[in-house]
């Protein structure tokens, strides 16, 4: 079992920090004053989710300075900040990045890869700055009803769109109403027709999208209120990811392949696909003084190996990942001198799953779908695939809302020996396909995911299932995947917020906004929102592990274990965040530079 811990950083500090947080919300802390940014390179966080408290996270009303208590029960562990110490203008920031946006449209992104870049150029209602603190963005202010089924918003009466771009727009330089936001949470839920947003538009289960104004009524201009069915104070969670920007009333999917639309901190300077990408301060950003930096260059970088060298020759400010084999004893030296500072984070990439389409043969069959969780040595493919940062999980997050890693250690695929598994896999695809089975499985072209698709293959291979890996590009895979146009799928999504309700409602509600995998029970449909409606957070978990146990029993996808990270920073770069999860901490406009 330690084989899946050894190497997981923090686990202990999460826990205890969570718990710490939950503590001061238990208490009946209204509305505590947000801490000041770090201003020194952080010495600890935390970086996974906790167990639920026993008191209910209840959204509060809130000002420009307010926080919200967060449903979701997890923390980040905020180190003690330097007041004296004061942030300085100026100077650029490299850090490397995957692949290119493939629009400027955040509502049809579906990777952080992407989100890397327009979460620069967009405002949202709301945004997560660092830890859990949830503030207002775009809005002013805003409060939620006693009765927690109407949020009401303030806009700012300064939040312009962005200028200079090709081919210009009507709205340029103008500036943001309630009608812009109204018809960006429409665009999200996939109304007016318009695409449904795969990360943000499960919110629809929520709003109240049967009332005449699709649940967003615009009082005036700067006024505007969200009609709930039921409470939810997850939507809070939804509003600050990077996808949940806000676009001019009218804007659509078609308009943002060419330009941006946006109101951030910062404006496409230049790019060069496969290459590089530029952004420069925004100089009509409606925040004073923000961003700090001049500039922001995103270069892209394919590979371990070479990411982590360009960042040792200091070629990159920033980066991201766990230091390879051949590079730790030299990320120690470099920590241990103040050269860089590391923080480490669980990156909430679940579910991580072999998924089987079970709308059709040969994964219509239970049984083969059973077997294929039995083959896949859990322990190795933590090794293998994540070089020892992982931590066994299910599809609820562990020793959270989900099971403990002693329960999940004692499920097929993850009990050791392995052994017996293997051979009861061996006997069930005999018996269904005596002369074996060949089959395809997609897998995205990086290599994580392709060293992940060909560790599963192999592992399948073991069990007489002979698997192609078909390569392909992230928006070929969504739009197959999508039309469940494919057999196997190996993949590792990633949680936005961390909440069951994303994750029930995003993957295994039917119509689901990122239900990939055909899979659909009215009894998880009428479940997920009886759980997410219940206000005690004890026996809301018993509710969301009686929905897991069900789709487990199913079994659409064979879960796997989900990897841990860090982000990877040298020390002349100052408030570098953890956040709710990375989608949340890609604006960087509180990050600055002590050298320049």
């Amino acid at each position: 079992m330690s084989t899946f811990l050894w190497r997981k950083p923090g686990l202990l500090l999460g826990i205890l920090a969570g718990a710490g947080l939950l503590t001061a919300v238990a208490c009946g802390a209204s509305e505590p004053t947000p801490a000041p940014t770090p201003t020194t390179p952080p010495q600890a966080t935390a970086t996974n989710t906790p167990a639920p408290s026993t008191s209910v996270a209840t959204p509060t009303p809130t000002s420009s300075t307010g926080v919200v208590a967060t449903p979701t029960p997890s923390a980040t562990a905020t180190p003690t900040p330097v007041p004296s110490v004061q942030p300085k203008r100026g100077g650029i920031v490299r850090r490397s990045g995957t692949e290119d946006p493939p629009t400027f449209d955040t509502h049809n992104a579906t990777s952080s890869a992407h989100n890397v870049h327009n979460a620069k150029m967009y405002s949202n209602l709301l945004w997560n700055p660092v830890g859990r603190e949830i503030i207002p963005d775009a809005a002013e202010s805003y409060s939620v009803s006693a009765d927690g089924k109407v949020w009401t918003f303030k806009l700012r009466p300064d939040v312009k769109f962005q200028t200079g771009y090709k081919p210009a727009h009507p709205r340029d330089g103008t500036t943001m109403t309630s009608k812009d936001v109204k018809w960006s949470l429409e665009k999200i839920m996939g109304l007016n027709g318009q695409t449904i947003s795969a990360r943000s538009g499960w919110m629809k289960e929520f709003v109240d999208i049967d009332r005449p104004d699709n649940g967003i009524e615009t009082v005036d201009n700067l006024t505007l209120k969200i009609h709930l069915i039921q409470p939810f104070a997850g939507l809070a969670d939804i509003l600050v990811i990077g996808f949940t920007a806000i676009y001019p009333d009218g804007i659509t999917a078609s308009d943002l392949a060419k330009r941006p639309y946006g109101t951030g901190p910062f404006k496409l300077k230049d790019f060069q696909r496969g290459a590089f990408w530029d952004y420069e301060r925004n100089p009509e950003y409606f925040k004073p003084g923000l961003p700090y930096l001049d500039g922001y260059r995103h270069i892209n970088m394919d590979g371990t190996a070479i990411i982590q060298t360009a960042f040792l020759t200091n070629k990159l400010d920033i980066s991201a990942g766990n230091p390879t084999l051949d590079n730790e004893k030299e990320f120690e030296k470099r920590v241990k001198s103040g050269q860089i500072y590391m923080l480490p984070y669980g990156t909430g990439c679940r579910p991580q799953v072999i998924n089987m389409n079970s709308t059709k043969p040969p994964f219509s069959e239970k049984r083969l779908r059973q077997a294929v969780n039995l083959a896949i040595d859990r322990a190795a493919y933590t090794e293998v695939v994540h070089e020892g940062f992982a931590e066994p999980h299910f599809y609820l997050d562990t020793n959270g809302w989900g099971r403990t890693t002693e329960e999940v250690m004692q499920a097929p695929g993850y009990r050791q020996p392995h052994a017996a598994d293997v051979e009861e896999a061996k006997k069930i695809v005999k018996e269904l396909h005596p002369n074996g089975l060949d089959l395809t499985m997609m897998v995205r072209n990086s290599s994580n995911y392709q060293t992940q698709g060909e560790y599963l293959a192999g592992e399948l291979k073991k069990i007489g299932i002979n698997v192609t890996l078909q390569v392909l590009d992230s928006t070929v895979i969504f739009d197959r995947a999508a039309k469940l146009d494919y057999t196997l799928w190996s993949y590792y999504f990633c949680q936005t917020t961390g909440s069951p309700e994303e994750l029930v409602g995003s993957y295994f509600v039917t119509g689901g906004s990122r239900n990939w995998i055909g899979f659909s029970d009215p009894k998880v449909d009428a479940g997920y929102l009886d759980m997410a409606a219940t206000g005690d957070p004890i026996q809301r978990r018993q509710k969301a592990l009686a929905l897991e146990d069900r789709i487990l029993d199913f079994l659409p996808s064979a879960p796997l274990p989900v990897h841990t990270s860090n982000r990877l920073v040298y020390s002349y770069v100052k408030d570098v965040p953890l956040t709710i999860t990375f989608y949340t901490w890609e604006k960087d406009e509180r990050i600055w530079r002590s050298d320049v």
